[in-house]
């Protein structure tokens, strides 16, 4: 198996209780297979290139370029070979996943203001290692970790998985994408047994592009953001054909609502 992931927002909290993110996997039989849906269902700019569900432009525009993937993913639904899982949360919601691992794992992790009075959380990995990155980041991060666990458990996740590069991750230094390596640092240290590997170079990276898209258009969708036909036209699709593509709302007692 071929799976890619991304979510939206950003890697980071932003500190509203009710705003909802939104995490995506994509299963695909091989990477062949995956690089054919993303140049099939991606919509691309003028000079032909790949564009992300988040792609700024006149308004008009961006609302064109997405009824297009919506279109282009009507035309091809019977084809569709491939599995879409949109796992979503409030930021309410990631914050109980957060605190509940904070508590489990209270030897391992500890909290402190940085000079501006920010939390931050400090991770200690192996002897004398020590990651320290600010709460609201944290947060989401460990939530990933919880999707992946989630996947894992439920839909039986395995093989390769592709992501990209997270928000506020350096590409270069001692602590390069540390983002990353604190999912996969978590995913290892509790046994899930996956990983996630990332583009050597994430600028010309297609690979997680249909991920950003359905990311996209659930967390718009299932938040509001959308005009109602927009929203409505991604309710049918789950409505559809549940095996192919779902959304659930992911809440820290492990209870799941199903859209």
């Amino acid at each position: 198996m071929f799976s890619t992931i991304d979510s939206q927002p950003q890697e980071w909290l932003l500190n509203n209780p009710n705003i909802l993110h939104t995490l995506c996997l994509c299963r695909f039989h091989d990477s062949v297979s995956a690089r054919h849906w993303i140049h099939t269902l991606v919509p691309k700019d003028k000079n032909g290139k790949l564009i992300k569900w988040s792609a700024g432009g006149p308004q008009k525009r961006v609302q064109r370029r997405r009824k297009e993937f919506i279109e282009r993913i009507d035309n091809h639904y019977d084809e569709i070979d491939f599995e879409v899982h949109c796992i979503s949360s409030t930021e309410s919601h990631i914050s109980d996943f957060a605190n509940a691992f904070f508590l489990k794992n209270i030897e391992n992790i500890s909290q402190e203001p940085d000079a501006k009075g920010r939390n931050y959380l400090s991770f200690r990995i192996g002897k004398h290692k020590i990651v320290r990155m600010p709460a609201l980041r944290a947060a989401k991060i460990i939530w990933i970790y919880f999707c992946i666990k989630y996947m894992k458990e439920v839909h039986g996740l395995n093989g390769f998985i592709y992501s990209d590069w997270f928000s506020h991750d350096t590409l270069t230094g001692e602590d390069k994408a540390v983002g990353v390596a604190m999912v996969n640092f978590l995913l290892s240290s509790t046994g899930v047994g996956l990983q996630l590997s990332i583009a050597k170079t994430p600028s010309k990276s297609e690979a997680d592009l249909l991920s950003d898209w359905f990311a996209g258009w659930s967390n718009s969708s299932k938040s509001g953001m959308l005009g109602s036909e927009l929203s409505e036209k991604f309710d049918i699709l789950i409505e559809r054909a549940p095996h192919k593509i779902d959304w659930i709302m992911y809440q820290c007692n492990l209870e799941v609502v199903h859209g």
